[in-house]
Order: C-alpha cells, then structure tokens, then sequence
C-alpha cells in the first residue's frame, strides 16, 4: 500500500506513477492479478528514495534547532553580568 500518488507528481517519480496509472487503466483485474507489480515495484522504490531524502534534510534540520536550542538554554542558565560583578567582589 502505498499514500496517494498526486502529491508525488511534482518529485520525479511522475513517469513510475504514471506507467503504473497506466497499467491499472489499461485492463480491469491487471493490478489484481500481478500484471502491475513491477510498475509498483518502480513506485515504491521511488516513494522510499524520496522519503529517505526527507528524512535526512530533516534530520539536518532537527540537528541545527537542537544546537540552537541549547545555546538558548546555555544563554538562560547564564546569571547577568551585574550578578558575576557581585559574586567576584564577595
């Protein structure tokens, strides 16, 4: 099973999509006896090739955040400078 292919189009799997499309369309029991299965074969690797591309900016994404994140949070754990001030002259 794979999602609905019309967001796909746009990726470069539109020539898998449309040849398995075009199997389906092109007789009635092909894609339930198997006639479609390497046209399939042809989308789902494409769809995992493009999930996996996702996944990996995403990934980078989720690394840069993080490191901003913890800078912030460095930033606020940090007391102000007139407390430093204080805390050296006692």
């Amino acid at each position: 099973m794979h999602p609905p292919l019309e967001a796909h189009k746009q990726e470069g799997c539109d020539e898998a999509i449309q040849a398995l499309n075009d199997c389906h369309n092109a007789g009635t029991f092909n894609k339930f006896i198997g006639a479609c299965n390497s046209a399939k074969t042809a989308v789902d690797k494409c769809l995992k090739e493009e999930f996996l591309a996702m996944r990996k900016l995403n990934k980078g994404a989720a690394v840069e955040k993080r490191k901003r994140m913890e800078q912030i949070w460095k930033e606020i754990d940090e007391p102000p400078a007139f407390l430093k001030e204080e805390q050296n002259k006692l």
